[in-house]
């Protein structure tokens, strides 16, 4: 770092010094937290901010005799944003300042003794996640961009009313598999054509299908589905409001479909084998467990044993490897099946025939990843695809 940079630096810290130190004298009454979001990622830019503001909400109804909260954002340099069109909405809803800016306040504040300005520990993505369930979103949309989106919809077909439903794959095209024991490539990639069926039924039910993603995936010429992913109109701003405005979202488990829980979208996860990083605690959210089948029992895995062996918390392809684990995905077929019973279901709102196993899962399931978490958990409310339930439920569950 050259000597000038780091003058200026200091001169900064020296310059915020005097707020720091006023801070510090109404820390009674006032406390001031600093929130530095992982904007690298899609899926964290669109949920952190979301979810921190969804808890706070919560405990504010709950109790009014605390100091009053501030939090003071910042959202790095703009090259490091994985979407700039989702960092201007956070913008209008946040207090935003410049990272030098942040960064100085919270150094200048460790010149006080035994004080120093919090940052906001964020809990792991996936928990904590029963918030969403605790108000609205505060992702918020302005008319001119409500006016776009819309324009976009009407001239794809998808007219005012009709459902859509945003379909996200993370394909081996733009995800390939990676080195390291954390790399999750080869568990969350699969085929775009594995998802055909499944597309095709759901238009038949009269349905659009918006297949989101990255240009140079798989193109759906000769389908009606609707190809934004390899069109010239795909933006960084209709890839957040897309899947905020659909009616529902299936996902393999990637970026975009955070940005659908952001917005209180439904989400149909396929064949999750990373266990842990379920959004288990939202009644926004249906999966599908890709079944785990141990080369040492010579059969698949329930439920407590993928935790007993600790597969549960296995976030890379290669501790499954190395566990001699073998990860079981649906076929074509059962997708559609899993898809067109997640959606009936949230059109016909009949009653759950699965109730009682639904209940059982969300106990154990709760009471398994409560289990060295990070953050205490709230009670679950996700659940099972209904097929998988009835294919595999009193095994999985046993």
């Amino acid at each position: 770092m050259s000597l000038i940079r780091k003058l200026l630096q200091l001169a900064l810290r020296i310059l915020l010094f005097p707020a720091s130190l006023i801070l510090f004298l109404l820390k009674r009454w006032l406390v001031v937290e600093l929130v530095l979001p992982n904007v690298t990622l899609f899926g964290h830019l669109a949920l952190e901010p979301e979810k921190i503001l969804s808890k706070i909400n919560s405990e504010r109804s709950q109790d009014r005799a605390k100091p009053k909260r501030i939090l003071i954002w910042s959202f790095d340099k703009p090259r490091l944003q994985a979407n700039k069109t989702l960092v201007k909405i956070w913008r209008r809803e946040l207090l935003v300042l410049p990272s030098a800016v942040v960064d100085a306040l919270h150094r200048s504040s460790k010149w006080i003794p035994n004080f120093e300005i919090n940052i906001l520990q964020f809990d792991k993505l996936h928990e904590n996640d029963h918030v969403l369930d605790s108000c609205s979103s505060h992702l918020k949309f302005s008319k001119a961009q409500e006016d776009l989106g819309q324009r976009y919809l009407r001239r794809v077909g998808v007219m005012p009313g009709m459902p859509y439903v945003c379909l996200i794959v993370r394909e081996a095209a733009w995800a390939p598999p990676t080195t390291g024991p954390s790399s999750s490539g080869t568990l969350r990639s699969r085929s775009f054509e594995d998802f055909v069926l499944a597309a095709e039924a759901l238009i038949k039910l009269g349905v659009a299908v918006i297949k989101l993603g990255a240009p140079g995936t798989f193109k759906t010429s000769g389908t009606q589905i609707i190809d934004y992913a390899n069109s010239s109109d795909k933006s960084e701003f209709l890839d957040v409001y897309l899947p905020a405005h659909a009616t529902a979202a299936v996902s393999t488990m990637s970026g975009p479909d955070a940005v659908a829980l952001a917005s209180r979208v439904p989400v149909l996860y396929i064949d999750i084998a990373q266990y842990s990083l379920c959004f288990a605690g939202t009644e926004l959210v249906t999966w599908v467990p890709a079944l785990l089948h141990s080369q040492k029992l010579g059969r698949v895995m329930s439920l407590g044993e993928v935790f007993e062996s600790g597969a549960g918390r296995f976030l890379g392809a290669t501790p499954f490897d190395e566990a001699k684990i073998s990860v079981i995905k649906s076929s074509p077929e059962k997708i559609c099946e899993h898809v067109v019973s997640f959606y009936t279901n949230l059109s016909d709102r009949a009653p759950d025939k699965t109730s009682v196993l639904q209940a059982n899962y969300q106990k154990k399931f709760h009471t398994l990843l409560s289990q060295n978490s990070v953050a205490p958990l709230g009670q679950f409310k996700s659940k099972l695809s209904e097929v998988f339930i009835a294919d595999h439920g009193d095994v999985f569950l046993a």
